[in-house]
């Protein structure tokens, strides 16, 4: 309950709950931007977990980090979104990397790679290398014990690397 009461608190603190955001929303942005491959897309449902969790402050109850929590709606989140545009085919390629040129090559050929994953071990990947996670925070995000993500971790690692082989791309 004492946990429950600091987080009502925010509610009050405006300046706390920007340090919150601000602390966050990177890492939230990324884990979006990773999964959809849509600069505009990933801020648009960043701004809808931030939301979300906004709204539902008062009825927060701490029970880990709250970074893993906001990853966990994120997921949920982006399941909706995908629900949604089922009906749409994008073309990812063009839109696929927010940087400089030099290394569009390999990072298309990693996405591609990344693509072909099924969605449990993609989430896998992007969790581990691309949010950096310590794996007890992934078995907490995706409801799996240690041993398992681990394991599905694993596979998912020798599945990009057959993949980035069968297209002639070595780290």
């Amino acid at each position: 309950m004492l946990e429950n009461k600091r987080w009502r608190k925010l509610i009050y603190d405006e300046e706390k709950l920007d340090e919150l955001i601000r602390e966050n929303y990177i890492h939230i942005y990324k884990y979006c931007f990773y999964h959809l491959g849509d600069k505009e897309t990933a801020e648009d449902i960043t701004q809808d977990v931030f939301l979300k969790f906004l709204r539902g402050l008062e009825d927060y109850y701490e029970y880990g980090k709250l970074k893993n929590y906001l990853y966990v709606v994120a997921k949920n989140t982006m399941k909706d979104y995908f629900r949604k545009a089922r009906n749409t085919e994008n073309d990812n390629a063009e839109k696929c990397y927010d940087g400089g040129l030099e290394e569009i090559p390999q990072r298309l050929d990693i996405l591609q790679a990344l693509n072909s994953l099924d969605m449990s071990d993609k989430e896998l990947i992007i969790l581990r290398y691309y949010q950096e996670l310590k794996l007890r925070d992934i078995a907490r995000i995706m409801n799996l014990p240690m041993s398992t993500v681990r394991y599905k971790l694993n596979n998912a690692e020798k599945l990009i690397k057959k993949k980035l082989g069968e297209m002639r791309y070595d780290r």
